[in-house]
């Protein structure tokens, strides 16, 4: 999971997921997340189970990042399925391209560097993931354009899973903290982390993401995973449903 930007990036350098993040990202999401492994089996399990008997599927990544997310594809025997992964870092998409060389599965895998809206039209994807990319995508307006922009290539009834952060607690980020500092974070990133955790605007509660979802045409969420202050939903994509 990487972000997107509501702006290209110029040369694809992505200002906190250049080369030296890109070559520690899963260590430090490890971190930063409890069930971190968890959540991409999840995302595989949902979207299996709603496309169960499809001999041939082409799904949707949005902010691949590393292409961990992919990896647990290759346990769900469902070799006729193929994957595109959008991702604006160069970096982090070059440790993608690695990794799923090494797992066997970058023969079925198209990536894209750049911008979910500079992905070429083609046909509409059986499902899709938006992994951990919403919440650094700034304002209402800006996330309701990105999942517009997700759905736009989906067939009818296509599963999306999604997940980011949602709320701002302040005993659930001390939490994250503590857990943190458990894990040897020295004293100067915590409080870097505290300032962050501090400064973000995620978004504001289940209710504010299901309105965006709803306006999306995106319907009947349910939950898959929750830790902390990271969510992770199912939702189905009906185009007539949009408000």
């Amino acid at each position: 999971m990487a972000h997107e930007h509501p702006i290209p990036a110029p040369h694809h350098h992505v200002p906190g997921f250049g080369a030296d993040r890109a070559a520690h990202y899963d260590a430090q999401a490890a971190v930063s997340l409890a069930g971190f492994q968890a959540v991409y089996e999840l995302g595989v399990s949902a979207l299996t189970a709603q496309l169960d008997g499809q001999d041939t599927a082409s799904l949707l990544f949005v902010g691949l990042g590393t292409g961990a997310e992919l990896v647990p594809y290759t346990g769900f025997d469902v070799p006729g399925w193929c994957f595109t992964g959008v991702e604006p870092s160069e970096p982090m998409l070059d440790v993608a391209r690695k990794r799923l060389a090494s797992e066997g599965i970058l023969s079925r895998t198209r990536l894209h560097l750049g911008e979910l809206h500079t992905l070429p039209p083609g046909p509409p994807f059986d499902g899709a993931q938006l992994m951990g990319v919403l919440h650094h995508v700034e304002g209402d307006a800006a996330r309701l354009a990105l999942l517009r922009e997700v759905t736009r290539r989906l067939k009818p009834g296509a599963p999306l899973v999604l997940g980011c952060r949602i709320g701002k607690d302040p005993e659930l980020s001390n939490i994250e903290l503590r857990r943190w500092r458990a894990y040897g974070i020295p004293q100067e990133e915590l409080e870097r982390k505290r300032h962050h955790l501090a400064t973000m605007r995620p978004i504001e509660s289940d209710a504010a993401l299901f309105s965006l979802l709803a306006q999306s045409g995106l319907v009947s969420p349910r939950t898959l995973f929750v830790s902390l202050q990271f969510k992770v939903f199912l939702a189905r994509f009906e185009p007539g449903a949009a408000v």
